[in-house]
C-alpha cells in the first residue's frame, strides 16, 4: 500500500470483485436469476477491469476506462439477450469468456509496455506470457463451448461434481493474479529505484553517475563502428548573482526551467544530464563537429528565448558552451575534459557565447 497506495486499492477491488462473483456463481440454481448470472459474470469481469487498471496505475500507463467500460456494457447487453437460467448457460458463459480474454490480452499488452524498456527481453516475457496465458485460458473455454455447449455443466458451472476441477483452477488462478500483483509491485519498486540513483532529483534530468555510463557505452560504439558523436557542456552564466539576489529558491526555478526548455529540442536518441552545480552536459550520438555546432547554437537560442520573472523582477538566464567531438585516439575522460575548457574558454571570452574544442592537439591538458 505505501508502495504505491491507488493501484493497491484498485487491487483490492479486483479481488473482492472476482470472490463475490465466484460465490454468487456457487448459488446458482435451475431458476432464473438475474443476480447469480448476469451481475455475478459482470462482478468478475469488472474485477478483471479493476486489475487492469490498477497495473496501469502503477506504471503510470495510459488509462483505458474507456475502452474496458465499453467491454463490460458490451458484455452486459448481449447477456441481456436471453434469460438468465441454465439452460442459457453456455451462451452467456462464451460472452463471459470472451470479455476475459480480450481484458487479460490486454493487460498482457500493457505490462509488455510497461517492462520493455527496463528489463531485458528475457525478463520481459517472462512477466507477461502467464498474463497472456490466463487470456488464452479464458479464449480457449469459450471455443470449447461454442463447439461443445453440452460441457457446460463441467467447463461453465460451479455448482455441480463435474465442475469441482474447474473450480481449483479458478481458485489457483485468483491465487496466480495476487503474486502478479506482488512481483508486478516489486517490479515497480526496483524500477523506481533504479531510475532514482540515476536521476537527478531537482530537473528530473539523468545524473553525473549515469552520463558516465551513457558516455562509455557511446565510446564502446565509436570504438567498434566509427560512428562519431559529440558532447555538449552548458554552463548558466552569472549563477551564483542569481542565487545571492534572489534566493536558492529562484535559483532553483531557473535551473528546473532551463532544463525542461534544453530537454524540449533535443532529441530522443541525445541524452541530456546535470553534471553538477549549474552546468548541464548534452551527447549527441551521430553527430558531427558541424552539426554540434548547430545544436549548440540552437540550445543557447532556446535559453535565451525563455521569459522568467521571479516576484516581479525579470531574469535572464543565458549560457557558455562547450563543444567537443570525438576523434581517432581520444579517450573519453579526455573528451569531457575538452568540452569543459571549451566551455571555460567561452567563459572568458565574455559569457553566454559558444566555442568548439580542437580535438586534433596532441596533448589535452
Amino acid at each position: 500500500m505505501r508502495v504505491a497506495p491507488s493501484a493497491s486499492r484498485r487491487f483490492a477491488l479486483a479481488n473482492l470483485c472476482v470472490l463475490l462473483g465466484m460465490l454468487l456463481y456457487t448459488q446458482r440454481t435451475q431458476e432464473p436469476s438475474y443476480l447469480h448470472w448476469l451481475v455475478a459474470d459482470n462482478i468478475i469481469l469488472v474485477g478483471f477491469c479493476f486489475l487492469r487498471w490498477g497495473a496501469q496505475r502503477l506504471y503510470h500507463l495510459t488509462s483505458s476506462h474507456r475502452f474496458d467500460l465499453t467491454l463490460i456494457l458490451s458484455s452486459i447487453g448481449l447477456m441481456l439477450i436471453v434469460k438468465p437460467q441454465a439452460t442459457s448457460s453456455a451462451y452467456l458463459m462464451i460472452i463471459l469468456s470472451l470479455a476475459a480474454a480480450v481484458c487479460f490480452i490486454m493487460l498482457a499488452k500493457d505490462h509488455y509496455v510497461a517492462f520493455k524498456d527496463n528489463f531485458t527481453a528475457y525478463a520481459t516475457y517472462w512477466l507477461v506470457v502467464p498474463i497472456a496465458l490466463i487470456g488464452m485460458m479464458f479464449l480457449v473455454r469459450a471455443l470449447i463451448l461454442i463447439i461443445y455447449p453440452e460441457k457446460v455443466a463441467t467447463y461453465a458451472a460451479f455448482n455441480t461434481e463435474e465442475s469441482i476441477p474447474i473450480l481449483w483452477i479458478y481458485i489457483v488462478l485468483i491465487l496466480l493474479m495476487n503474486i502478479l500483483i506482488i512481483g508486478n509491485t516489486i517490479n515497480r519498486l526496483v524500477v523506481k529505484i533504479m531510475t532514482l540513483a540515476n536521476k537527478d532529483a531537482l530537473t528530473g534530468l539523468w545524473n553525473r553517475n549515469a552520463l558516465q555510463t551513457k558516455l562509455t557505452l557511446e565510446h564502446a560504439r565509436w570504438l567498434r563502428d566509427k560512428v562519431s558523436y559529440s558532447i555538449i557542456l552548458i554552463d548558466l552564466d552569472h549563477f551564483k548573482q542569481i542565487n545571492d539576489a534572489h534566493g536558492h529558491t529562484a535559483g532553483d526555478e531557473v535551473l528546473k526551467l532551463a532544463a525542461k526548455q534544453l530537454n524540449s529540442v533535443t532529441r530522443k536518441i541525445d541524452y541530456l544530464c546535470r553534471y553538477g552545480g549549474e552546468e548541464f552536459v548534452l551527447i549527441l550520438p551521430l553527430t558531427t563537429e558541424r552539426k554540434a555546432l548547430c545544436v549548440a547554437e540552437k540550445l543557447q537560442q532556446t535559453l535565451a528565448e525563455i521569459n522568467f520573472t521571479w516576484r516581479g523582477t525579470p531574469i535572464a538566464i543565458q549560457a557558455s558552451i562547450g563543444c567537443a567531438t570525438i576523434q581517432e585516439d581520444l579517450p573519453v575522460e579526455a573528451l569531457l575534459h575538452l568540452a569543459d575548457k571549451a566551455m571555460y574558454q567561452a567563459k572568458a571570452s565574455g559569457r553566454n557565447c559558444i566555442k568548439v574544442a580542437n580535438t586534433a592537439k596532441p596533448n589535452y591538458n
